[in-house]
């Protein structure tokens, strides 16, 4: 088992976030910021050495870094592939942010170097290769995950999923906008909600998809798609960078077969639960969410306690609701989140034993949707295009 002392960290890619994360992660117990690499922005270079880290121009210094144990890639995703693949052959530890890669055969390739890498060490202290889903250790996230589990709603049936972010930061020369470097909304952001409804459903396929680009530019900011999942549930997912920041928002509505959970928010801050349950159901739904006082809607102890629905005789006794919101600090649960997620690779580091919520498989099952989409998207939209220009010509035939 290796050793129980901090690892050390390096920071390649100091924009915002990047150092959001670097001052979370300099917060934990278990690790010790080492290193930072390109931190050419205003304010980056004095954060960095505040939080500790010796700062370098090339990052090939903090891959190669003596006491740099874990290298976390923030760079735009054009970049990830490579630089964890650096990494990675140094015998480093990779936390990588979304997407793992541009296109699904280098996510493949970074998999296959992580075994490898893990392999090639002594047994039980492998390296591991993470993309950074922190929804995944959301309270709230968990919370849907239980509730999902115990059934006491029935089947999901149907997800509207609509995340609209705001484009305050994403001038028109951002690399956002740029394919070559982002992948496009698909793949740069979507995968996280492509892996949070793996992880509330299970796997399932991309049926259709499709994109809109701002009116007057090359600039692609809407993206929609469905997704069935393989216990029968359908997921429409929209994605939009078009709004201004106070009206950044983002909701999930999951309808069962006795209610409905609601979650608000890109960082989950507020579960609501509706549904149509025997008392029994009420209590477990109340368990999921640490025990929130039920509210009752409508009582049916007075009628006949069963109703049908989807062929069946369910027992119902009440209508009720469940407000859960553990936490009012958004920036805070990011924070937390982002800990618990390397924490919890660290744990594996130690001890092979331990199971991960995510390992290295995930980043890419996540991108095998993106990649899906976006290619089902350029498909419609040339199809589009097609039938645009053949117009005039049908219009004139007699």
């Amino acid at each position: 088992m290796m050793d129980q002392g901090p690892l050390g960290l390096g920071l390649i890619g100091c924009g915002a976030f990047g150092l959001f994360c670097l001052d979370a992660f300099s917060r934990m117990d278990e690790v010790r910021v080492v290193a930072a690499a390109t931190a050419g922005k205003p304010g980056a270079r004095e954060v960095c050495q505040t939080l500790g880290a010796a700062i370098f121009d090339d990052p090939n210094e903090v891959i190669n870094h003596a006491e740099v144990d874990i290298v976390h890639v923030a760079t735009p995703p054009a970049f990830h592939c490579e630089t964890a693949l650096r990494a990675l052959s140094a015998g480093k530890h990779v936390l990588c942010e979304k997407p793992p890669a541009l296109r699904v055969q280098d996510a493949e390739k970074m998999v296959q170097a992580a075994r490898i890498s893990a392999s090639s060490v002594e047994p039980r202290a492998g390296r591991f290769l993470a993309t950074s889903f922190v929804m995944r250790y959301n309270p709230i996230t968990e919370a849907v995950r239980r509730i999902i589990d115990a059934g006491v709603l029935g089947r999901p049936l149907f997800v509207r999923a609509i995340n609209c972010c705001s484009d305050g930061g994403l001038d028109a020369g951002h690399w956002f906008w740029d394919k070559e470097m982002s992948g496009g909304i698909f793949i740069e952001h979507a995968v996280h909600f492509f892996d949070l409804y793996a992880h509330w459903l299970g796997p399932g396929k991309v049926l259709s998809a499709q994109a809109e680009s701002r009116q007057g530019t090359g600039q692609e900011d809407r993206v929609l798609c469905t997704v069935r999942h393989d216990t029968g549930t359908m997921v429409n997912h929209y994605h939009g960078f078009d709004q201004i920041a106070a009206m950044d928002r983002t909701a999930h509505r999951i309808v069962c077969e006795m209610g409905d959970i609601r979650v608000e928010g890109w960082i989950p801050m507020r579960l609501t639960v509706d549904a149509a349950v025997d008392d029994a159901g009420g209590e477990t739904l109340s368990a999921c969410l640490a025990q929130t006082p039920i509210e009752v809607i409508e009582d049916y102890r007075r009628e006949d306690q069963e109703m049908l629905g989807r062929g069946r005789m369910r027992r119902v006794t009440k209508r009720i609701r469940l407000q859960y919101a553990p936490h009012d600090d958004k920036q805070a649960v990011y924070a937390e989140s982002l800990r618990a997620l390397l924490a919890d690779q660290i744990a594996w580091a130690r001890d092979q034993g331990h199971p991960r919520r995510i390992t290295e498989d995930n980043g890419l099952k996540a991108l095998v949707y993106a990649e899906t989409a976006a290619k089902l998207a350029g498909k419609a939209s040339g199809e589009r295009k097609s039938q645009s220009r053949a117009a005039p010509a049908q219009r004139e035939a007699p």
